[in-house]
């Protein structure tokens, strides 16, 4: 064997290995899941609400967003409010709106994709993920931007000719009266999920899983190059690891794995959708069933809008962030 094929042989093994580490984390997540914080903050752009969750209850306040209130955020000056799983960095009790809660955009999966753009350089990549690491506040001067959080300053501004909605640079704005709840909710440190329910499943669920690695299944070259993502969830049917892959040749796959109470081995239901559409067709597998549903396409189907509902309410089992 050339040291060229070694080296590829080797490369393979390595990202087998990363794939395996990020399921273990996960599924020992699901063991633990009792232990999940029943405090978190969740953002949805596609109704432009803002939901605080503790010990069971919620409430809810009407948001502002970017100026592009429906791109996800990807580079300095886009106007677009970011999506992912974030945490507080800091609290400012006087700022230009009011007051000011900092999050920590970007984050790992924000500064995985502007490397992979070449927004970003490796060394900037890794100083990201060194500062999201430690808990603290991510570099301010790369070219994907910073200074996201969520402010007052009100849902509507004034133009001059007329009320506007979506007025911000990126942040979230919300009226001064509510923000003064949401401010002494919320702790340094604090998870923030900021997501839009209008996505395709995909989009949707992408930006909250750990940081993709390449798929060892990739084939030669960049345009067969493959990535992985991992992320677990709390649904009604127990404990649940979504994988998400997607390709250069922009193929993409969603597979999912039930383990109801996190320890049954193996999985009670698994479903492959070869190509990520949310719908079972020709060449997709599915073994076992939720046991509610008397047709297949219905279990998946259902699964879905159960890990939509369970990403709404902050059920994420792992934060790539924390």
């Amino acid at each position: 064997m050339n040291g060229e094929g070694m080296n590829n042989r080797l490369f393979k093994l390595f990202t087998a290995l990363v794939s395996f580490l990020a399921c273990l984390v996960l599924l020992l997540g699901c063991v633990y899941a009792k232990e999940m914080s029943s405090k978190c903050v969740v953002i949805d752009k596609g109704i432009h609400r803002m939901f605080l969750y503790r010990d069971g209850k919620v409430k809810s306040y009407a948001v502002s967003l970017g100026i592009d209130s429906v791109s996800p955020k990807r580079r300095r000056g886009d106007r677009s409010t970011p999506e992912g799983c974030y945490y507080v960095t800091c609290k400012k009790s006087d700022s230009k709106f009011y007051k000011f809660l900092g999050l920590s955009y970007p984050n790992k999966v924000d500064a995985w994709l502007g490397l992979r753009k070449r927004l970003i350089s490796s060394m900037e990549y890794r100083s990201i993920a060194n500062a999201i690491s430690a808990g603290g506040c991510p570099p301010a001067d790369t070219s994907l931007g910073s200074d996201i959080g969520i402010h007052g300053g009100g849902v509507y501004r004034n133009s001059g000719k007329c009320m506007i909605r979506d007025w911000t640079n990126g942040c979230i704005a919300v009226n001064n009266q509510d923000m003064d709840v949401i401010y002494s909710f919320c702790n340094v440190g604090d998870m923030v999920i900021i997501l839009n329910s209008k996505h395709h499943f995909f989009d949707m669920m992408r930006p909250f899983g750990n940081p993709p690695v390449i798929d060892q299944t990739s084939r030669p070259g960049r345009q067969g190059k493959k990535y992985l993502s991992e992320l677990g969830l709390v649904t009604v049917f127990g404990q649940v690891l979504l994988k998400l892959k997607e390709g250069n040749d922009y193929s993409r796959s969603i597979e999912i794995l039930l383990f109801g109470d996190g320890t049954s081995r193996p999985p009670s239901y698994v479903v492959f959708d070869r190509n990520g559409d949310g719908i079972l067709g020709y060449g997709d597998k599915q073994t076992g069933s939720l046991g509610t549903a008397k047709r297949k396409q219905n279990s998946y189907i259902r699964l879905l809008a159960e890990l939509k509902k369970a990403l709404k309410k902050g059920r994420l089992l792992t934060c790539p962030e924390k």
